[in-house]
Formats: C-alpha cells, structure tokens, sequence
C-alpha cells in the first residue's frame, strides 16, 4: 500500500473499461474508491458523502464535461484534489488547480498522477482528509 493510501477517490468516466480500470488499479493499492458512470452519479455520490479527498474525471462526457463537473462538486466538497483524463484535449482550458492526465496512458503514470494531486490537496496537508473533518 501507498502511504496515505487512506484516501477516498471518486472515479467519473462514461466508458466502462476505463472507470473500471482506473477503479481497479487505484483500490489496489489502498485507495477507498467510488466509481461513477457519469457526472449525474458523481454528484450523486458527493451529496450523500462529501468527504472526498480527490476526483479523478474524464474531460469529454456525455450531459456534463468534466471541468463543469469539478466546479460542482467544489461547492459541495471543497479542498478536494482534481485529476483531470483525456485525449482530446488543450489543457490550456482546464481548471488551475486540476492535474492532467494524457489518455491512453500507463499505470505509472496513473499512480504517479493520483499521488502528486494527493500531496497538493489542501485537505490532506491539513491532515482533515478521508473523515469527513
């Protein structure tokens, strides 16, 4: 396990294999996972449950992209770590705060993604993450 492994991760992605992939590779190593279909579902989720630590989103997705989707979900759950994935994409239009990640890419980087978003969220540096605090 990676330390601080503990933390929660919401999954969002409207392909299938991906959000399952994704969900698989992170909960393997210790990440608590919820995976998410849509952007309907990961709001969904973050309602019910806003101690999200980190969102890692696909960018294009059918009803809601995933820029507007970390917008919404900031406001119910703030200080939480933003991965952005895509392969159709100008990162030049994403969020500041968000990390990008290239589709296709390899587990490595995936990992190495997830963990710098980790280290550069407020509420874990703060030592208030995966509680609810």
């Amino acid at each position: 396990m990676v330390e601080g492994a503990t933390a929660r991760i919401l999954v969002v992605d409207d392909e299938p294999v991906v959000l399952s992939v994704v969900s698989k590779a992170l909960a393997a190593l210790g990440y608590e996972i919820h995976a998410a279909a849509s952007p309907a579902k990961a709001l969904e989720a973050v309602e019910r449950d806003p101690s999200f630590d980190l969102v890692v989103s696909d960018v294009i997705m059918p009803g809601m992209c995933g820029p507007e989707l970390v917008k919404k979900i900031a406001q119910i759950c703030p200080g939480a770590g933003v991965v952005l994935m895509s392969g159709h994409i100008d990162i030049q239009g994403l969020p500041k705060h968000a990390t990008f990640l290239s589709k296709p890419f390899l587990m490595t980087d995936l990992y190495a993604t997830v963990e710098k978003a980790l280290a550069l969220c407020p509420k874990l540096r703060n030592g208030s993450g995966g509680n609810g605090d």
